[in-house]
């Protein structure tokens, strides 16, 4: 094992101003907009774009497992990088331009391309494929700050919770899009999309940016270089090398794919709920509402909850409050004659999504303490790229089922977009039936490996501040 890492993380004293923190959550308020749009791909290109569901398929889930080796690439580009505005901040600003660029184009398919299948594969396959590796650029860096900010702890629970927040408060936008679209569209659809995504870009640009330019790396010193010394990289085989080393990462991942999909599938599969079950788009807009407002409580509530409770108790809440979500939403959709005991359930389920948000940040942040326990070696970019790379993964996996379940019911695409009793239980089933099953998984792969409690992060702290001050004598 090494004695000293390559990055000197944060000093035991050292804290962050208030300033600080708000700008950090500041970042992520532009691209939870973006982010926004971009859950709207499926309905985009089902509903609109009308493109066949034998299409959809291979374009979205290939795209989506190449990211994963694109998010490893991209954590070891910046665990490798050394600039003088840091590791993070430069990869955020360009992914962000990049990015934001890309979704315009991507939400703005000239309508022509509607008339050939094989045309419109082509254009969305190439741009899907630059969304994701642009979106990683800005992901990666971003969340990867966390551990450089902060040790662990109630600093680190905080400055998870944050941009969490800004995420959520800001993403409550998310509810009222379809009708933004419309306005924005005035009865063309595909305009209305187009024009939303400029407008949603532009912001997400300049709140990217604005973080960049306004957080510091603090903690982050990289060792100086004699003459004629070259610096030690990462390539791709040590990057997987290192991450494979790091046991609890991977138990990590395969909790959040599947507390992902669960999630994703409630969400994704809601649009279709309310518009072609229910038939109300009123409601929709304030199921996402709910949505928002329940996910902030639970991210809010989560660095309150961890000063007065045990760790342990928390995640086990956020287990089970989806399901017990789930259940209600069921329940209350068979029996209740009223929406209200529905909204109700969801909410109650989504503070228990907003726990878990924040959980993944504060885990995958242990994590990296945890390699460098092991190994020596802190790889903030190689351990976080999990974090997008689960997303995508967990997105491919509702998007596959999803498409598999519209499939079998003959819904959208080349078929009719209508609520037949077979669309209805198969969207009711993605929307509050297979999510509980997806989280039963997920909880015991936690219960089972998980291992990284605040007592075991405190003796792992202890064990590398002794060997780093006997290094330091030495």
């Amino acid at each position: 094992m090494n004695d000293i890492s390559h990055e000197t993380p944060p000093a035991e004293n050292q804290t962050l101003s208030w300033a600080t923190k708000i700008n950090y959550g500041i970042g992520t308020t532009g691209r939870s907009l973006s982010n926004g749009l971009s859950s709207r791909l499926q309905y985009y290109l089902l509903a609109v774009l009308r493109m066949n569901r034998g299409l959809q398929g291979p374009l979205l889930v290939a795209g989506r497992l190449w990211d994963g080796l694109n998010d490893l690439l991209m954590g070891t580009v910046i665990d490798n990088t050394r600039s003088r505005w840091g590791k993070f901040r430069p990869w955020i600003a360009i992914g962000s331009l990049t990015n934001a660029l890309v979704m315009v184009g991507l939400f703005g398919a000239p309508g022509a391309l509607r008339e050939s299948q094989g045309a419109l594969f082509a254009y969305v396959a190439v741009l899907w494929l630059l969304w994701d590796m642009t979106y990683t650029m800005v992901d990666v860096a971003y969340w990867s700050m966390i551990p450089a900010l902060s040790r662990p702890g109630r600093e680190r629970d905080q400055i998870s919770t944050i941009p969490r927040v800004f995420s959520g408060v800001f993403g409550i936008a998310t509810a009222f899009n379809i009708q933004i679209i419309e306005f924005l569209g005035k009865g063309d659809e595909l305009g209305g999309f187009r024009r939303f995504a400029v407008i949603t870009s532009a912001i997400y640009v300049i709140t990217a940016v604005y973080c960049a330019i306004t957080v510091k790396e603090p903690g982050i010193a990289f060792p100086k270089q004699s003459a004629g010394e070259k610096k030690e990289s990462i390539g791709l085989r040590k990057a997987l090398s290192i991450l494979i080393r790091n046991r609890q990462a991977l138990v990590i991942v395969a909790v959040m794919i599947l507390f992902n999909l669960a999630a994703n599938m409630t969400n994704s599969s809601s649009i279709f709920f309310f518009r072609f079950v229910l038939k109300n788009d009123t409601q929709f807009s304030i199921f996402n509402i709910v949505m928002g407002l329940s996910s902030g409580v639970g991210m809010f509530a989560f660095p309150l909850l961890t000063k007065h409770f045990d760790r342990k108790l928390i995640y086990k809440l956020a287990f089970a409050m989806p399901c017990a979500g789930c259940t209600g939403m069921a329940l209350s959709s068979r029996f209740a004659g009223s929406i209200v005991p529905f909204m109700a359930a969801a909410f109650l389920g989504h503070i228990g999504y907003g726990l878990m948000g924040v959980m993944q940040n504060v885990m995958l942040a242990d994590a990296v303490d945890y390699g460098e326990y092991e190994t020596g070696l802190r790889n903030e970019g190689i351990i976080f790229c999990t974090l997008t790379m689960l997303s995508k993964l967990a997105w491919a996996a509702s998007d596959l089922l999803s498409l598999g379940v519209f499939s079998a019911v003959k819904f959208g695409g080349q078929d009719a977009v209508t609520a037949t009793p077979a669309a209805v239980r198969g969207i009711s089933c993605l929307m509050y039936v297979f999510p509980p099953i997806a989280l039963a998984f997920s909880f015991l792969i936690y219960r089972a490996w998980y291992q990284l409690h605040p007592q075991r992060m405190e003796e792992n702290q202890a064990v590398l501040k002794s060997k780093k001050e006997q290094a330091v004598s030495s």
